[in-house]
C-alpha cells in the first residue's frame, strides 16, 4: 500500500471519517422545545427514541444515506452525531469530504432552528489506513514538522495540543479552540463461532493499522456572552473550516 501525503484539498477524501459530531451548550434562559427537531431536520419521524423525563433527557436515532444519526439531548447540552450503521458491520462513515457534505446538508437545517447558545463545538474522527506501525509513524510525522518521531524505535506514540485562534467573524473576543489528537492505531477483528458444546471461540484475524485524528474545534468557554443568534451558522462554518485545514496541513499556529 502506498502511504499517501496529504499536501492539498484531495486530501479531504483520503482521510475516512469515523464520526462527526456537532455540540451545542444552550443558553441559561433558553426554554427548550425538543419534541420536533428530529422530524424538522431529517424530515422523517426517527426509527428510535428514547425519554427519560425526570432526567432531561432525550434521544432521538435514525439512518439517514446509509449513516447512523444520533440527536443526544440534556438540559445543558445538544449533540448530533454521525456514525458507522453497526448492523452493517462499517469502520468508517466513507470520506472525509463526502460525509461532511451529508452532514452539512443535515447540520444547516439544525441552525435555521437552533436555540440560543452559549457554546459551539464540531468534533470529527478520522483515519488513513496503512501498512503497519512504522508507515503509520511516517504518515504522521509529514503532518507534526515540530515533532521528531522516530518511526522505527518508538511505539505508543499521542501527541495532543490545542492551538487557539481568534474569530475571523468580528465577534469581540472570541477565542476558538483547535485541539487535535494524534495517534496510530492497531484493529483486530474477530470470528465468534458457537461450537456444539455451547462453547464460543474466538478466531482473531490478521491486525490492520491506521494513522488517527481527533478533532475538537471549540469556542471558548472563557467567551461570557451568548453567541450572537445571526452568526451561530457561521461559527459553525468557521469551525469545520479551521479542521479541515488541519485535516489538510497537520498540526500548524
Amino acid at each position: 500500500m502506498s502511504i499517501p501525503i496529504v499536501k492539498n484539498k484531495t486530501g479531504l477524501s483520503t482521510w475516512q471519517a469515523e464520526s462527526l459530531r456537532v455540540t451545542c451548550f444552550p443558553s441559561s434562559a433558553t426554554e427548550l422545545n425538543t419534541a420536533n427537531w428530529w422530524q424538522d431536520v431529517i424530515g422523517e419521524q426517527p426509527e428510535n427514541t428514547v425519554v427519560r423525563a425526570r432526567d432531561g433527557f432525550r434521544q432521538d436515532e435514525g439512518t439517514v444515506n446509509s449513516r447512523k444519526v444520533v440527536l443526544g439531548i440534556q438540559p445543558n447540552r445538544i449533540d448530533w452525531l454521525m456514525r458507522p450503521n453497526e448492523e452493517g458491520g462499517e469502520l468508517t462513515i466513507g470520506s472525509f469530504q463526502d460525509s461532511l457534505d451529508s452532514f452539512l446538508e443535515l447540520m444547516s437545517r439544525w441552525f435555521k432552528i437552533s436555540p440560543s447558545l452559549r457554546r459551539l463545538a464540531f468534533g470529527v474522527v478520522l483515519a488513513l489506513p496503512v501498512d503497519n506501525r512504522k508507515s503509520g509513524y511516517e504518515l504522521i510525522a509529514n503532518f507534526l514538522p515540530n515533532v521528531k518521531l522516530d518511526p522505527i524505535g518508538s511505539s505508543d506514540f499521542l501527541y495532543q495540543i490545542n492551538r487557539t485562534r481568534n474569530s475571523q467573524l468580528s465577534i469581540s473576543e472570541l477565542e476558538i479552540n483547535r485541539l487535535s489528537k494524534w495517534s496510530v492505531a492497531k484493529q483486530g477483528l474477530a470470528r465468534i463461532d458457537l461450537l456444539p458444546e455451547a462453547r464460543v471461540s474466538l478466531f482473531p484475524s490478521s491486525d490492520t493499522f491506521s494513522s488517527r485524528l481527533e478533532l475538537d474545534i471549540n469556542t471558548s468557554a472563557d467567551y461570557k456572552d451568548d453567541l450572537p443568534m445571526n452568526k451561530i451558522a457561521g461559527v459553525f462554518l468557521e469551525l469545520v473550516d479551521l479542521a479541515k485545514e488541519i485535516a489538510l496541513k497537520g498540526d500548524i499556529p
